[in-house]
């Protein structure tokens, strides 16, 4: 920030200047992993060591097949997920009103995928499996895929 300096006997007009620097607010995550039992499979997007977000699918039950969004809180959401899409590095999850409460999340919840290849693939992958109910729209370098 520059300093400005003024006395009465200095009357040379002084222009500021603001730089404003854009923010990414944008969530990102750095590591991508993969959780399978009998009953479920999550998948945790975690950055510098802290979870970020997990995205779970319970398999049969008496319910039948059920996905979930946890946050990093540990808040739970079931059947969260209307809509998703990777396009590039970013995942958009378009949360229904009473999950993105929940979960303190904007009901258009973006993260960017920092991911090296193998674990990029590895999420994609993944997204596939837990949120294949939802529509979707996956357009990466390994393909696009849409729900039909």
């Amino acid at each position: 920030m520059p300093v400005v300096r003024s006395s009465e006997s200095d009357r040379t007009p002084v222009n500021l200047v603001a730089t404003v620097a854009g923010v990414d607010s944008m969530p990102r995550v750095d590591r991508a992993d993969v959780r399978e039992t009998d009953d479920e499979s999550t998948l945790i997007l975690s950055a510098g060591g802290l979870h970020v977000l997990m995205i779970r699918l319970h398999y049969g039950g008496t319910g039948g097949e059920t996905d979930e969004v946890i946050n990093s809180a540990g808040e739970v959401a079931t059947g969260a997920v209307c809509s998703w899409t990777l396009i590039g590095q970013v995942l958009t999850l378009e949360l229904d009103r009473r999950a993105a409460a929940r979960l303190g999340f904007p009901r258009d919840y973006r993260v960017r995928l920092d991911l090296p290849p193998d674990g990029f693939s590895l999420a994609r992958d993944s997204l596939l499996e837990i949120l294949y109910t939802a529509c979707f729209v996956v357009d990466t370098p390994e393909g696009r895929v849409t729900s039909s």
